[in-house]
């Protein structure tokens, strides 16, 4: 029951030399289009052959990490034909994505699983990202230090917000160029006891103690921070119920734990998805927030739009808690790796 899966929260700070500014929009489309574009040249050996027949493609850590396939012998999820990439950039929004000469300009990188060991050449690329230059003006900047955050109290899924966050521990310095590992991980068993020390603890009340709803039913608020993008039966989902969200994140998860983590839920699809149907909608203040894309490969324009916004929920959470709180980080929905699909949970 996805006792192998792991991830950890690393949060990249750069120094500007220029005027550094990501597009206003679509943050993550730059880092992610630099970020992809540099990491091919560095480590891929034949970069104008890089295609599915690629030889080296079971080895080459940009193969790996950007354009991964079923490992041989994979008979799970083999069919699947847009394998979950294992990381997700989380940049800044609104002001912060802007920051003048000599001023500081931070973003978050999660990786997950099998991911943690290619850390060194997410560092090393957005090390010489810096000279190439960025965003508007391709602004140069020198990647100051890398840090990972100590899960579980960085992000606290009910309680700590990032500002009030501990920082963790230096994993790159610009002053010794060294990458350092760290022992600082989220696991699934992490998600579990943290969902249920939230029951023991008594931190979800009953809703209403005068009215007819049972001890187990809880309201809990999902707000989502970035554009959102789900689907249920081949439509976009409009109004997001809350088997729309936990069935959308039981499959993201699932397969990153497949891929990534060599583990998978144990569970049964069907009776988790009609459990999960029983979850009612109390209110829904969202909005549609339109986001675009030009893929640097093909020059095509992507819409990545989404909804934005908070909606509330009303029920018996305890099975669903540990991947809600694990979402948290993996996000939810198309995009994800490009930062949509954030969300926080909080207890009403």
């Amino acid at each position: 029951m996805l006792n192998s899966f792991s991830l950890a929260h690393f949060r990249f700070e750069l120094e500007a030399v220029d005027r550094l500014a990501l597009h206003p929009r679509n943050p993550g489309n730059t880092l992610r289009g630099a970020f992809g574009a540099t990491f091919k040249r560095l480590v891929c050996p034949t970069p104008a052959d890089c295609r599915q027949t690629c030889a080296m493609k079971a080895t080459c850590p940009y193969g790996q990490i950007f354009e991964p396939s079923p490992p041989p012998g994979s008979d799970r999820l083999s069919l699947n034909q847009d394998i979950p990439r294992p990381f997700v950039f989380r940049p800044p929004n609104g002001l912060e994505t802007v920051a003048g000469p000599g001023e500081a300009l931070s973003f978050d990188l999660i990786l997950i699983g099998r991911a943690l060991d290619y850390f060194p050449y997410f560092a090393v690329t957005f090390r010489e990202l810096g000279d190439q230059g960025i965003g508007l003006g391709r602004g140069r900047y020198a990647l100051a230090r890398a840090l990972a955050l100590r899960e579980a109290v960085a992000c606290h899924p009910f309680s700590v917000t990032r500002e009030q966050a501990p920082e963790g521990e230096e994993v790159y310095s610009s002053a010794t160029q060294l990458v350092r590992p760290s022992s600082f991980r989220l696991t699934f068993d992490d998600c579990r006891r943290l969902a249920s020390e939230r029951f023991t603890g008594n931190s979800l009340q009953p809703t209403d103690r005068g009215s007819r709803t049972t001890d187990n039913r809880k309201r809990i608020a999902v707000r989502f921070l970035t554009p959102t993008l789900l689907k249920a039966d081949g439509r976009i989902v409009e109004r997001p119920e809350f088997q729309h969200l936990i069935k959308r994140l039981r499959d993201r998860i699932n397969a990153l734990g497949h891929f990534y983590c060599d583990d998978t839920l144990d569970v049964d699809f069907k009776a988790f998805g009609e459990r999960a149907e029983a979850i009612r909608t109390v209110s829904c203040k969202i909005r549609w927030e339109d986001r675009d894309r030009r893929s640097w490969k093909t020059g095509q324009a992507h819409d990545m739009g989404g909804f934005v916004g908070e909606v509330t929920y009303e029920g018996d959470f305890e099975e669903f808690l540990p991947l809600l709180i694990l979402g948290q980080y993996t996000h939810v929905g198309k995009y994800a790796v490009w930062g949509n699909g954030q969300y926080e949970v909080r207890v009403i």
